[in-house]
């Protein structure tokens, strides 16, 4: 019985030490955004109300929608020479076709095989799929060919498909005055004069303004800025009317940067996007750039852009590498495109982009593709090669190699987020590229990362409330004057090896927690995903 008693007894202290250890080697929690004890997320705000946001929001049909199985209307293949013509012709077919109830015309479906381009792709018609069959070296290859000598060439940034709609147009006449004098980041009601011509349904651009004394405030105004002093600019949230309630207006996406009255306030107004494209998709192909193979060089660095024998600017000598730029420098790009996707696609020499999702662009979808050695000089304004311009779009299982900046935020990006995604060999960091970038989170991201202020160029604050969540690689995280970034369980060092002539060291740091180890959940989107729309949303998201 003594034995039976102490053998129960070392069984009970055997469980209870399991279960401690395992309650140890659990991931933390974050001070501001952590599983409640109902397993639902908390967020703590600030004394202004701000918090994290929910950037569930991104992605095709606002996230949690399955990329659609599309019709075959019209099948190419391949022939010997230029190809541009017959893939061109194919989809002009399918574009002049009646949408069906889900508003696709069909896919143009190019066979296995190779189809070199002489001239770009266009796609201008809603509801079209361009579908390969693979994207590997035996799958279905396009390639942007050199032009034959003597008939001159002058791509520039251009890319070999191109996806282009027409700007929305803002109904002016429609605004309303947000009256709040404080709207914190990640609300998604505030009050407006009168929302009586409102309803429910109603697409709406919500406008922060930020007038001359905010760009004092922020120091962007200051002589240190010189030549690149900030004048006064808005940001404008593409969002759609959820609920109306006497003059409270709840929209579907939160206000990602604080709308304050001293600093202009806010304001509402309707727009007409009947021009902006939607249903469109790339996938299943291999792009190729064709570039000179001839043209080399050693410099890298942010050089003078205009003049890469003027070496006042920072850079080193390094291996002979290929620096061809007179080819094609981006394989897909959309603007003013809506509801959209690229999946399934692998690129190889491009100089800037594999995918650009630019002005206009809203509810993009862009997964599990590759950048292959992308041809370029190293020096700056090149191989931004997952480059988001627009709003509420989402990245996620793509891969970058010598890229620079290879997850990249541009002019007026908002909203967007990067998912499971990796840069290996990259000559820069991943970052927000242009001025007051909002919003926006890396959420498991290998790469090296940044959101800071840049010195001496016309960037300045680059990132403001952005969110950096179990990434890992070095990084570099301060916050702007008015706004904050953040970054959560990241597994680096806070420090950047890059562009470091741009860094100013003095600026405020980002609210960081949990440096070196990773924080529960694992993945902000993904759980801020199944919490909105539930575990079926999170399935469809994921490979």
């Amino acid at each position: 019985m003594k034995k039976l008693i102490k053998y129960s007894f070392v069984l009970l202290i055997f469980f209870v030490s399991r279960f401690v250890l395992s309650a140890q080697d659990l991931p933390p929690t974050t001070t501001l955004v952590y599983p409640g004890t109902d397993g639902k997320l908390v967020y703590v705000s600030d004394s202004l109300g701000n918090k994290i946001p929910d950037f569930s929001n991104a992605g095709y049909k606002g996230g949690g929608v399955p990329i659609p199985r599309v019709a075959i209307k019209e099948t190419v293949w391949p022939i010997s020479g230029d190809n541009s013509v017959n893939i061109q012709a194919a989809i002009d077919r399918v574009s002049a076709l009646t949408p069906d109830a889900s508003g696709f015309r069909g896919v143009v479906l190019l066979k296995m095989g190779t189809y070199p381009l002489e001239k770009p792709i266009y796609i201008k018609a809603s509801g079209i799929v361009l579908r390969g069959e693979g994207m590997s070296d035996i799958g279905t290859i396009l390639i942007g060919k050199l032009q034959k000598e003597g008939q001159g060439r002058s791509f520039g940034r251009a890319a070999l498909v191109n996806i282009d709609g027409t700007a929305l147009k803002l109904q002016e006449e429609t605004k309303q005055i947000i009256t709040d004098n404080y709207v914190p980041v990640g609300a998604r009601s505030f009050n407006v004069v009168s929302a009586k011509a409102f309803k429910t349904g109603d697409k709406i651009m919500v406008r922060r303004i930020g007038n001359q004394a905010w760009i004092k405030e922020i120091g962007e105004d200051s002589i240190g800025a010189g030549r690149n002093r900030w004048r006064p600019f808005n940001i404008n949230w593409d969002r759609v009317i959820t609920e109306v309630k006497g003059n409270t207006i709840t929209v579907d996406a939160p206000i990602l940067c604080a709308i304050e009255k001293r600093w202009g306030g806010g304001e509402i107004m309707k727009y007409d996007d009947q021009g902006r494209l939607e249903q469109v998709g790339i996938e299943n192909l291999r792009g190729i750039s064709e570039y000179n193979p001839t043209v080399r060089m050693t410099s890298y660095g942010n050089m003078d852009r205009g003049n890469f024998d003027d070496k006042t600017r920072p850079h080193y000598e390094g291996d002979e590498y290929y620096s061809d730029e007179n080819h094609y420098f981006n394989f897909i790009s959309l603007t003013h495109t809506v509801n959209s996707w690229v999946r399934n696609i692998s690129a190889f020499h491009f100089g800037s982009s594999v995918v650009s999702a630019g002005n206009g662009t809203k509810w993009i979808t862009v997964q599990d593709c590759e950048s292959w050695e992308p041809v370029s000089i190293r020096a700056g304004a090149r191989r931004f090669t997952y480059q988001l311009s627009g709003q509420l779009s989402l990245v996620q299982r793509c891969f970058s190699q010598k890229g620079r900046h290879s997850f990249v935020l541009g002019t007026n990006a908002t909203g967007n987020v990067f998912l499971n995604c990796e840069a290996v060999n990259p000559f820069a960091t991943s970052e927000p590229h242009a001025n007051w970038i909002t919003g926006s989170l890396y959420d498991n991201v290998k790469a090296p990362l940044s959101a800071r202020y840049w010195k001496d160029i016309n960037i300045g604050w680059a990132g403001a409330n952005i969110v950096f969540w179990n990434c890992e690689g070095d990084f570099l995280m301060q916050s702007p004057p008015t706004a904050t970034n953040y970054s959560f369980g990241h597994i680096g060092i806070n420090a950047s090896i890059f562009n470091t002539f741009f860094q100013d060291l003095t600026k405020s740091n980002a609210h960081v927690e949990s440096m070196d180890y990773h924080v529960t959940p694992k993945s902000l989107y993904l759980t801020q995903l199944k919490e909105r729309l539930g575990e079926e949303a999170v399935k469809n998201v994921l490979k």
